[in-house]
This record gives C-alpha cells, sequence and structure tokens, in this order.
C-alpha cells in the first residue's frame, strides 16, 4: 500500500509542524516562572448537573476509585502517585469529576475526605510540561468541578489550604490562556473557552475578561458546532458533554446578572435537539463514533432543561446521519464522512452502518466504543468496520487506523485512510421513508462503492434494504479479484435470534415483540458478537452475517418484518 504510506507520510509531517508551531508560539519561560495573580475569592458555584451518588463516596473513602472504567483500590496510598494506573484513569482522576460523590454525602467525613484529597494534590509538584495533569482539557474540566463546588471546598478546607487553592486556580487561569493552541483541535479547545468563560464569571477581578472571554467562546463554537447542532467529531457523547457545561454556564450568567450571548443560547437549543435526534426507543443514544454506554441519568437531568422551540422530525438529518422514526420504530444511519486529523483519533469506521429499536427495544446496534479503561487491540476492534451494522469487504475497515511503527508517536490511533467520497439522499414516496446512500472507502484497495438503501414502512412495520457493489459513480464493477463481503447485524444482548423452519431468523425482542430477517437469495448464519456499550461491561450477545463472492452477486436485499403480536 504506498498510496497509503504516503499519505501516513504527509499526516505524520503535517503533526510534527503543528507541535512545532505550538512550541514556538506558546507561552514563553519567563512567563511560565512568573508567579501568576491569586485571585481574591470566587463569585459564582455553577451547578453540577452530574447526578451523585453517596456510595461512591464511601468508596472513595475507602480508598477505592472506579474511573473510566477500571477499578483501583489505593491501599491508603496518595491516589496522585500512581503511576501505572491507565492513562484514562489517571485523566479522570486529575479532572475531579469523582469531587461531587464526596460533597453529596453531607456527612463531615466525606468532606474531611474531600479537603484532604484536595490538599494531597495541591502539594504536589506535577510537572506542568509532561504531568497528565495538566493537559488541558484535563485543567480545564477540574477547574470547572472547582468552580461546581467551591462551597463545599470551602467548608472543608483551612484557611492555608484556601489560599493554597487559590492561588493554584490562578495558575490553571494563566495556564489554560497560554496553551488553548496547544490543546488537540476539538473537544479540547472548546472545553479551554469554556473553563475560561467561567472563569470570567465566577473569579473576582477578572470580569474585565469578560468580552473577551465571551467573544472566543462563541467564535470556537460557532467552528465546531453545524447550524443542526453536530459537533465537528460527530460523536453523540459530545452531545450531552457539552450541554452538561454550557447549561450551567447560562444560568451562571443569569446569577450574575449578565445577558448570555446569543451564540450560546442558540448552540445550546441546537444541541438539545441533536441530543434528542440520537434518542432511540430504550431512551439511549446511537453508538457511532465513540459512543458508548447512555449515562441515562444525565440524560434526564438534560431534558429537563429542555426548552428549545422545535422537536425531532421522523424524517430528520443531522451531520451526516438520517433518522427514520415511524410506529414504534426508530432507525438511525451514519450516512456522513468520517472526521480527519485529530478529530478521528477515537472515530469509527461505521460509514452506512445502523441501529434500530422496536418500542423500547434496541434490535440491531453497534457494538459500541470499548470501555474507557481499554486500549490497544480491544479499542481497535470497536472502531472497526466489522464491529458495526453495515458492509466489510475482505474483512477490511472502510477508514483505516495507522498501524506502522515509525510515526506511531505522531498518528497514534487517527484515521490515516477514510471514504473520500460519501453520498446520500432522501426518499419520501406513499407509504415508506428512507435514504440511499453511499462511500468509496473500499475503492482504492477493491474497486468497490457500497451503495446502501435502507426504507421504513410508514407503519413502522416492514424495513426493506438492498446492498449494492458498483464502480464509481454507480458503474458496473471494473474488478472485483477474490474480493468478498460480509454484511452483518449486530443484536442487542436482550435479543434472542434462531433460525425458523426456513432460513428466515425470528428475533425475540421482549414484550412480546419479534422480528423476522428475511433474505430470500442468500443464506444468513448466525454468530458470536459482543457489546461494548452495557453500563455492566461488555457482554455477548450475536450477529446475523450474510457472506458471499462480490464477483458471484453485485446486489444484496434483505428485509425486516415485524411479527404481529398474538393475544
Amino acid at each position: 500500500m504506498l498510496s497509503q504510506d504516503i499519505s501516513s507520510t504527509g499526516l505524520a509531517l503535517r503533526e510534527a509542524a503543528r507541535r512545532a508551531v505550538n512550541r514556538l508560539t506558546g507561552p514563553t519561560l519567563l512567563n511560565r516562572l512568573m508567579p501568576a495573580a491569586t485571585p481574591g475569592r470566587l463569585l459564582i458555584a455553577p451547578k453540577d448537573l452530574r447526578t451523585t451518588d453517596p456510595s461512591t463516596a464511601q468508596d472513595i473513602y475507602a480508598g477505592r476509585f472506579f474511573l473510566a472504567g477500571k477499578l483501583i483500590e489505593t491501599g491508603g496510598r496518595d491516589p496522585f502517585t500512581i503511576q501505572d494506573a491507565p492513562r484514562s484513569w489517571q485523566r479522570e482522576l486529575h479532572a475531579f469529576g469523582w469531587f461531587r460523590h464526596l460533597e453529596a454525602d453531607g456527612s463531615a467525613l466525606p468532606k474531611q475526605n474531600a479537603a484532604a484529597l484536595l490538599g494531597d494534590w495541591l502539594n504536589h509538584r506535577f510537572s506542568r510540561s509532561h504531568s497528565i495533569a495538566w493537559e488541558p482539557e484535563t485543567a480545564a474540566r477540574r477547574l470547572i468541578t472547582w468552580f461546581a463546588h467551591s462551597v463545599g471546598i470551602l467548608e472543608a478546607i483551612t484557611p492555608r489550604q484556601y489560599q493554597q487553592w487559590l492561588k493554584s486556580i490562578g495558575f490553571h487561569i494563566r495556564f489554560l490562556k497560554h496553551n488553548y493552541a496547544a490543546s488537540d483541535p476539538g473537544l479540547p479547545r472548546l472545553l479551554v473557552r469554556i473553563a475560561l468563560a467561567y472563569v470570567s464569571i465566577c473569579v473576582d477581578g477578572q470580569q474585565q475578561q469578560l468580552s473577551r472571554a465571551t467573544r472566543l467562546l462563541d467564535a470556537e463554537l460557532a467552528e465546531q458546532l453545524a447550524e443542526d447542532g453536530m459537533h465537528v467529531s460527530r460523536n453523540p457523547a459530545v452531545v450531552p458533554d457539552l450541554l452538561s457545561l454550557l447549561l450551567p454556564l447560562r444560568q451562571s450568567h443569569a446569577s450574575a446578572g449578565i445577558e448570555p450571548s446569543p451564540t450560546l443560547v442558540s448552540a445550546i437549543d441546537r444541541l438539545m435537539l441533536a441530543m434528542k435526534f440520537f434518542v432511540l426507543g430504550d431512551g439511549t443514544l446511537a453508538r457511532f463514533n465513540g459512543m458508548s454506554a447512555t449515562r441515562s441519568d444525565l440524560l434526564a437531568t438534560l431534558l429537563q432543561y429542555d426548552d428549545s422551540p422545535g422537536t425531532v422530525s421522523p424524517t430528520a438529518a443531522i451531520g451526516g446521519y438520517q433518522r427514520l422514526a415511524a410506529g414504534d420504530t426508530v432507525l438511525l444511519a451514519d450516512t456522513g464522512s468520517p472526521p480527519s486529523g485529530s478529530l478521528s483519533r477515537t472515530a469509527h469506521a461505521g460509514t452506512l452502518a445502523f441501529e434500530m429499536s422496536s418500542g423500547d427495544n434496541l434490535v440491531v446496534v453497534n457494538c459500541g466504543a470499548a470501555p474507557l479503561g481499554e486500549s490497544g487491540a480491544l479499542a481497535r476492534l470497536a472502531r472497526a468496520t466489522a464491529a458495526h451494522s453495515t458492509v466489510t469487504i475482505n474483512d477490511t475497515s472502510s477508514s483505516r487506523i495507522y498501524s506502522g511503527s515509525w510515526f506511531a508517536g505522531l498518528l497514534g490511533t487517527r484515521f490515516v485512510s477514510t471514504p473520500g467520497q460519501v453520498t446520500r439522499s432522501r426518499i419520501e414516496s406513499p407509504g415508506e421513508l428512507g435514504f440511499s446512500a453511499s462511500h468509496d472507502g473500499y475503492f482504492r484497495p477493491f474497486g468497490i462503492v457500497h451503495q446502501r438503501t435502507l426504507k421504513l414502512s410508514t407503519d413502522g412495520n416492514r424495513i426493506e434494504a438492498v446492498d449494492q457493489f458498483t464502480g464509481r459513480q454507480g458503474q458496473p464493477l471494473r474488478k472485483s479479484g477474490n474480493a468478498r463481503f460480509a454484511i452483518r447485524f449486530h443484536l442487542h444482548p436482550s435479543v434472542s435470534a434462531g433460525h425458523t423452519a426456513g432460513s428466515d431468523i425470528l428475533l425475540m425482542c421482549g414484550n412480546g415483540r419479534s422480528w423476522r430477517f428475511i433474505c430470500d437469495d442468500w443464506d444468513a448464519i448466525v454468530d458470536e458478537s459482543v457489546f461494548f456499550a452495557s453500563v455492566s461491561g461488555a457482554r455477548r450477545t450475536t450477529q446475523i452475517v450474510l457472506e458471499g463472492d462480490v464477483a458471484a452477486t453485485t446486489e444484496v436485499r434483505w428485509r425486516l418484518v415485524r411479527e404481529q403480536m398474538t393475544q
């Protein structure tokens, strides 16, 4: 794959240049060594919308930290000195999101524990250039959390610790102002702007920065959020994350008697609609591009603040995603181009994948992102096309992660090859609604363009679909070699699948609902699969697979038909 090697080299060189520019244009050594201004006091404590659990406070007191899907028992050690923990666990530890559980307990012991842990962190001399604690995104989340729980902190710490804490806040402010450009594009940069917007309202003496902080946040929101509310990462998980930060920021403006900017208000409204767009019948968000288990408690809390004027259309389309809804059937599909560059580090190769729910039952799903604490082979497996309900050719992903060693430090887990062209069009005709979409992610290696057409009947009882393999612009295939296709339909763990007397597969979904999978011209098999997106961890499940030679057939038709419920 000479072309892929050349592409990887170009990406690596651009990343190296970006890092060099960041080092040259970052804060000077003199500025980093000079003491930062210490705030006099905090003015406002924003609300933390994330739910709390007193039992988690007891675990923390006992030295058990369950973060990023990984439980680590400190055994009485200072948790901030643990170096052999997964980096994702360390990031969550240093971000202080767990702090809310200690304050919520309400008793004296957890508050004393909170004060002790905060004191431990403040007493450390973390390397401000290499420590995970000082990654801009982590520092931004930590500062926002400290603001939100400042009242509880003040009740627990000593006057000396209070001054030490304020001094650290002052350093955070200067650090974030000077390290915006060093943060990765996308969500990390937006978090820095959000944190500095909080600073301009919550910290005494920073009000003169309000206009600048608002302008810079507005510009970042305009750059990263599309008009339809989709974030540039195309990760549904980012939507509730941003809402949990922007809603309290809007309320902080009101508490300070300040009118929030129209851009901020509009962003919240659009994000709320985007979040509702991705909700399936069971109340979870569809598992695309990094989305895993849904935090249903946070989702319910955010929806209480929903005052957006619009509702989600049964045939809505945002950010390259398609939504079809009829009866109690909901279908969501990814028909957009994958993110590129740094934005692709956690993106999935799921182009033309779909998910489907029937009532409050999930039926067809994607496997979801691997748990946060996982990395390496398992994380790559979850991002591969084979972990999605779509087509693979020769077990190859439609978007490919860098797998070499030369540029691993520069490229990491980002995509180095993605579909160059993704097309889509809506279908609305009497009795049905749907879409037709295609991508050329398999054209360079195999000369194949995958086209998928999905139609949902307006009563929600029938899905008709066809997967086609063509050349450019729908032309007949000129070459396919020994290319083999696999069309996968990953099933939710609650679905029981089995062959009927014929070749059909009956899907028992619970609550008396069942669907029949039918492919008249091809034998479907039921195989093992795994569902990563469960709150209890990875679970075994099954998948329906249609396999064959592209040369033998360039079109596979299949359908899902609801079985009539018996009385």
